[in-house]
């Protein structure tokens, strides 16, 4: 933080600054550009002296007053205005439907995978074998 004296000396050294503040002139130079400077201008170029400003009136510092009291008082209403409408706006919104989510590149999404059943032929059972009989033999 800048010390308070400091701070003091170096207000008043820009005050005296402006205080002793040499006198500007203004004059066109030979190619026409307009020169502004606090040094006189070479000779044979005709110039002007500016005049300090002067301290306003209490009457343009009232006038003043009640300008910057209308830019508030606009600043305000316009500010007012601002947020009102971005109330509606945002009921607006709420009140439209979300947006349809677009999906630009196909994603993979594996599927599971369908067999059908497999259908067997029916069964044929083998032709019967006759059953091992006692023989009869006849011959006995």
């Amino acid at each position: 933080m800048i010390p308070h004296k400091f701070l003091c000396l170096l207000l008043i050294g820009f005050a005296w600054q402006a205080a002793q503040a040499a006198p500007l002139y203004k004059w066109r130079d030979s190619a026409g550009r307009i020169t502004y400077s606090s040094l006189p201008p070479p000779p044979g170029f005709k110039a002007e002296q500016l005049k300090d400003a002067s301290q306003p009136d209490a009457e343009a510092i009232r006038q003043a007053e009640v300008r910057a009291k209308k830019a508030q008082e606009l600043a305000r209403e316009m500010e007012a205005t601002r947020r009102a409408q971005e109330a509606e706006d945002a009921r607006r919104r709420a009140l439209q439907p979300p947006a349809p989510i677009v999906i630009e590149k196909p994603v993979y999404v594996p599927q599971p995978i369908y067999y059908p059943p497999v259908r067997h032929p029916p069964r044929r059972h083998p032709p019967a074998r006759p059953r091992d009989r006692p023989s009869h033999d006849r011959s006995r």
